[in-house]
């Protein structure tokens, strides 16, 4: 049995660890979590496209509305779209029914709070003490009201006219290819690029087949969108996981360059086109983000802080530093301007908007990064901490140590390069990344495959070009 409770959702593989019975009990608790802070009664739901997501949606739909709490229903739409509906609402929070990027037996539930963001470690504290809302009586249930994709789309691009000339995109006529793994966000993702005024060519769009692809949104998962790029000569393909928090790009030339590449470009386009001065010059990544941000941060004399893996982490960073772009390497894009979560919607505006305004292609806005070697491994047991020291008692051989940060797992900075391990907080594994020069990402290959070389699944390599 496997349930995960943490800043990333309450996670399980259906009918083996989530069932009814727990979304009941982690339901009435979460809107016990929302009735004692105060809150009026009226939150928004949705879902992704996963076989299980219709049953646990209507299920917690009636229990929301059981406990006296009126219901938005949103449909089938992004992660992101909810937190942003939320906050233009002003609604008193959310549930969203979703797994993200997990196999399809795996599904969840994303609790939002007020505002439009996750909820807090302390929320999950108090949610987990499992204190029970009461039923309503008979005349005080909740109603529901249900919102199109259409209507939702429009809160979104009504901020975006705010804040740009969206026929910089639009005279273009971008031609994209769109594989969004039969997601979220296959209709309001079309319909979005649409909106932008591109030609779009989708692939793994139905929602009816979720997902035909892997659906973390990596290099293997993407062949298929490659393949498509090339083959109609468009000027970008976009690819989404299926809640479409997540953005990964193919370039012109059919090339897959990794989710890495999304942040360093939208912070880019971000900060040519719309800092302010009221914000900081904070960059926010992960500690499992590529360095190509502190790239980034230099040429425009902009600072990079870490925080914890997590979307909440890295929001949470943003507002006390009062940061003005951040994200995580997965393809996460968070560009407070206009929406205070992983967006790829964000991501794609950012990115067209940058080749719009340059008349660049995205091999040509990238030719001047540095050229790392990244590689993501996963591993399908815990480590202990002796485990760790071995490598690095290795790693010590041949490069010097620089830092050391133990606030989420461990994550080590040599002169060659830097490596992270952790717990992932979305599935029983650990997850080893790490990035820097060839010699430092094969010697830390090596010496994990020696760790772990029946636990090891295949790697990631994310870069270089």
């Amino acid at each position: 049995m496997v349930l995960k409770f943490t800043v990333s959702g309450l996670r399980g593989i259906w009918n083996s660890g989530l069932d009814l019975d727990v979304v009941l009990k982690y339901t009435r608790s979460y809107l016990s979590y929302l009735f004692s802070n105060g809150y009026a009664k009226r939150i928004a739901i949705a879902s992704d496209t996963r076989k299980t997501s219709p049953v646990i949606k209507d299920f917690v739909s009636s229990v929301v509305r059981s406990c006296g709490f009126d219901v938005l229903d949103l449909g089938v739409i992004t992660t992101p779209m909810v937190l942003f509906v939320v906050r233009k609402l002003d609604l008193d929070g959310g549930i969203i029914v979703t797994a993200s990027h997990n196999p399809p037996e795996w599904n969840a539930l994303k609790f939002v709070d007020r505002g439009g963001v996750f909820i807090s470690q302390k929320a999950i504290d108090y949610i987990s003490e499992q204190k029970f809302l009461d039923f309503a009586c008979w005349d005080k249930v909740g109603s529901i009201e249900n919102i199109s994709n259409e209507e939702s789309l429009k809160f979104f691009t009504d901020v975006l006219e705010e804040l740009a000339d969206i026929d910089v995109i639009r005279r273009k006529q971008f031609k994209v290819g769109f594989d969004p793994v039969n997601g979220a966000g296959s209709v309001i993702g079309k319909m979005f690029l649409e909106y932008l005024g591109c030609k779009v060519l989708p692939l793994n769009y139905d929602i009816q087949k979720f997902p035909q692809r892997p659906t973390e949104p990596t290099e293997n998962a993407l062949v298929g969108l490659s393949d498509l790029v090339k083959t109609e000569n468009c000027n970008v393909g976009f690819a989404l996981d299926p809640d479409g928090d997540r953005l990964a790009l193919v370039f012109e030339n059919a090339i897959i360059p990794g989710e890495e590449y999304t942040l360093p470009i939208s912070e880019i386009s971000a900060i040519k086109n719309f800092y302010r001065s009221e914000f900081s010059k904070n960059i926010v990544v992960n500690f499992s983000t590529s360095s190509m941000s502190e790239y980034v941060a230099s040429v425009f004399g902009f600072n990079v802080l870490r925080s914890k893996v997590g979307e909440a982490n890295v929001v949470e960073m943003l507002k006390s530093t009062n940061g003005f772009i951040g994200g995580e390497g997965n393809g996460g894009v968070i560009f407070p301007l206009i929406n205070t979560a992983r967006d790829s919607f964000v991501g794609m505006f950012l990115i067209l908007y940058l080749m719009a305004k340059e008349n660049l292609k995205l091999s040509e806005v990238v030719s001047d990064f540095p050229r790392f070697r990244m590689v993501k491994l996963k591993f399908n047991r815990m480590f202990s901490s002796g485990d760790v020291d071995i490598v690095v008692q290795s790693i010590l051989n041949r490069f010097k140590f620089v830092e050391k940060v133990e606030i989420d797992g461990v994550w080590y900075k040599f002169d060659g390069g830097w490596l992270h391990v952790r717990p992932s907080n979305t599935e029983p594994i650990t997850r080893v990344i790490f990035e820097g020069s060839e010699e430092f990402c094969y010697l830390v290959y090596e010496l994990f495959r020696n760790v772990d070389p029946m636990g090891l699944e295949p790697t990631t390599p994310t870069m270089p070009l």
